[in-house]
């Protein structure tokens, strides 16, 4: 079900009171790639009035990938840190590989933090399993389906509305009617978004024909991505599609360095990696959702769950077009994200178009 609430969350956010740091953290547990603790004090938190002890939370974050991947995992890292900010404790992990996610689940559970949040599609079995054997503990999945009616609440972005959005931009940029994609690993959602991408493409340019998609099969592997991005380059596609989390540096360098070529970032805004050839970047507000959801676990508001965010809910966003955009074009681009929100224009769950009452 798509959440209506989310905007009122967020605006709690500014409401609640500032917390100070809980209890010390102990050892965090063994990483698979890399992980970080963040230190606590040694005093319980206080309510700015009374002399309340105000409830704080212990909370772990498990990435896929690095924290400073320019996109995904970053993005949900910032949004941990905003939580130890209000006062709670934090820890992550960061290159977790698939076949450790549920070990290291239950090295924190058993270590007494009380959210847990598997960053990624993939976390989706591990946490469905460690909510069923730890039900104190409660649980987040970003980017994914899992949940349950107790513990465990998942957020998916609304699966090609992104990708719809960009491929009407890279159908009305592309000079040489050839717009491609680099992809990490085909799960669904990205599945779903590159199909979009494609046919909103060719909507707005029926010229376009195939739309070559590569998937590298890693999240976090920046030369095969720029060499796939290379690959398209070389084949005339002019407009790259970079979904891959820490794989879009190495697709966006390669389209800086062919210098005519340009590329629409995702996650956050990545113009900065290649300054006027990113058109813009598909933004997915993670922090702002993670803020959300452990405000919403600690006042008792939480909706266990599916939940399917995107345009309508301020969770998903474009980034500032690019100098090179038409004003005409950004328009255009503009008018197709309100017919998204406004549901003229439908998408099912694998990015097909199921209505489009605007073109």
């Amino acid at each position: 079900m798509r959440t209506r609430d989310l905007l009122f969350r967020l605006t709690v956010l500014g409401l609640l009171v500032a917390l100070l740091a809980a209890c010390a953290a102990p050892a965090a547990p063994a990483p698979t790639g890399g992980e970080a603790a963040a230190p606590a004090s040694e005093e319980p938190a206080e309510a700015a009035s009374g002399g309340q002890a105000a409830r704080t939370l212990r909370i772990a974050l498990l990435t896929s990938g690095p924290i400073n991947d320019e996109g995904w995992n970053q993005t949900a890292y910032e949004g941990l840190l905003a939580l130890q900010e209000e006062g709670h404790e934090i820890a992550n992990t960061e290159n977790v590989a698939q076949a450790d996610q549920l070990d290291l689940i239950r090295s924190y559970a058993d270590q007494g933090f009380d959210v847990i949040i598997g960053h990624g599609f993939e976390y989706g079995d591990a946490l469905t399993t460690a909510s069923q054997e730890y039900p104190e503990v409660k649980f987040i999945q970003i980017g994914g389906i899992a949940a349950n009616d107790t513990n465990l609440v998942s957020y998916v972005f609304q699966p090609g509305e992104g990708g719809y959005a960009a491929g009407i931009l890279a159908g009305l940029m592309t000079r040489s009617n050839q717009i491609g994609g680099v992809g990490a690993v085909e799960i669904p959602t990205i599945a779903a978004d590159f199909n979009a991408y494609t046919l909103a493409a060719r909507t707005v340019n029926p010229a376009i024909q195939d739309v070559p998609v590569a998937y590298t099969g890693s999240w976090v592997d920046i030369p095969k991505a720029k060499e796939a991005a290379i690959a398209l380059i070389d084949s005339g596609v002019d407009v790259i599609l970079a979904d891959g989390d820490n794989a879009n540096v190495g697709a966006i360098e390669a389209a800086r360095e062919a210098g005519d070529v340009y590329a629409i970032g995702w996650t956050r805004d990545q113009s900065h990696l290649a300054p006027g050839l990113v058109l813009t970047s598909v933004e997915q507000r993670i922090d702002n959702i993670l803020i959300a959801a452990v405000n919403a676990i600690l006042d008792g508001t939480i909706q266990w769950g599916n939940h399917v965010v995107g345009f309508a809910d301020g969770a998903q966003s474009l980034a500032p077009f690019s100098e090179v955009v038409p004003e005409d074009v950004a328009a255009e681009v503009n008018a197709v994200v309100q017919a998204l929100i406004d549901g003229r224009i439908v998408l099912d769950d694998a990015g097909n178009v199921v209505k489009d009452e605007y073109h």
